[in-house]
């Protein structure tokens, strides 16, 4: 019993002697420190403006531009895409949503219906229409114009078929989103959209992206991952039309009311000698025995506009041809009578 009051005793006063010593205090910085706590940044399919906001939703305006109930708001990048669309002379722009037809095993099934994919669209024309500064060509019209083995190869991806709408419609660029369900995002199951920016005189891709949807389909998840999607392709094409030389070339001239092959070769060297014309090369040129039309791609060091001043200026001492109109980087020329061409 002794022995068992004296490691009594000891463990009192070992406990005693833990007491005394000091404990230092550690400062807690408070919420509004804004040093203090650094978000950690996850990847896709999160877009990076809404990490602090779920759903991009706060107390007050969203914080990605989306408004959850519908309205439109504009985007961080709007401004330089209407100012550079307004400059290019306001491009043909068409949106189209496809749904790849696979039959692979890894695709996860959703129940989402047609009306589900429609409203991706809508909300895509709502975005890049920049509350109507911006035309966007009825993505219906596709249908119209097209015969259905090509529409068909349209809505399976075939982006082969795009130039037909150049030439039906006039669209310079189309804007293609292809959403399908996806089992490897980090959120799980999603709804994985791709975008290409394309430009149908040349088959370019100016800009691509891609975000996964987390599910199911609503509204507030549509408005959110479209408007991140729309942000990005207002930045690729404001910085195409705003750029160099690389962003415009080739410059595609069309030739019309050629009265044979022979005339549309005279105006391809005749464009050869535009100053700051770096090189000229066919792109298709059909003629019968009484007309002709011609299609030539030039490499010009400046804008379109650029090309489209000089091409008037150096045809000013010509007579029997005429620079008529220009679009996005499309020149259009017409044979109006006997051609006597002059360089200056």
């Amino acid at each position: 019993m002794f022995r068992n009051l004296v490691l009594f005793i000891s463990l009192i006063t070992f406990t005693l002697a833990g007491c005394s010593q000091s404990v230092q205090n550690v400062p807690v910085p408070p919420p509004q420190d804004q040093t203090a706590y650094q978000p950690v940044v996850q990847p896709k399919p999160l877009p990076v403006n809404a990490y602090n906001n779920p759903m991009g939703v706060n107390q007050g305006s969203p914080s990605v531009g989306v408004n959850p109930y519908g309205e439109h708001v504009p985007l961080p990048d709007e401004p330089a895409y209407v100012q550079a669309y307004q400059a290019q002379h306001s491009p043909r722009i068409m949106i189209e949503v496809i749904q790849p037809q696979t039959t692979s095993p890894y695709t996860p099934a959703i129940a989402a219906s047609q009306q589900d994919y429609d409203a991706i669209q809508i909300s895509m024309i709502d975005y890049l229409g920049a509350n109507g500064q911006v035309d966007i060509q009825d993505p219906t019209m596709a249908q119209k114009v097209l015969d259905r083995e090509s529409f068909l190869r349209l809505q399976n991806g075939d982006q082969t078929v795009l130039p037909l709408l150049k030439q039906s419609l006039q669209t310079d660029v189309v804007v293609v989103v292809q959403a399908a369900p996806t089992a490897q995002a980090t959120i799980g199951t999603a709804l994985r959209l791709l975008v290409s920016i394309i430009s149908t005189t040349d088959g370019r891709v100016l800009g691509a992206d891609y975000v996964d949807m987390p599910l199911p389909m609503s509204k507030t998840n549509i408005n959110l991952y479209t408007s991140y999607l729309a942000d990005k392709v207002m930045q690729k094409l404001a910085a195409v039309w705003n750029g160099g030389v690389a962003a415009y070339n080739p410059i595609i001239v069309r030739i019309y009311n050629a009265a044979s092959v022979d005339d549309v070769l005279t105006i391809k060297q005749y464009i050869q000698k535009v100053p700051g014309v770096l090189g000229v090369i066919n792109r298709g040129i059909t003629g019968s025995s009484t007309s002709a039309y011609g299609e030539l791609a030039v490499q010009y060091g400046g804008a379109p506009d650029d090309f489209y001043s000089a091409l008037k200026q150096e045809l000013g001492g010509s007579t029997g041809l005429k620079a008529t109109d220009l679009q996005n980087n499309t020149v259009d020329i017409q044979i109006t009578g006997p051609m006597n061409l002059q360089t200056k």
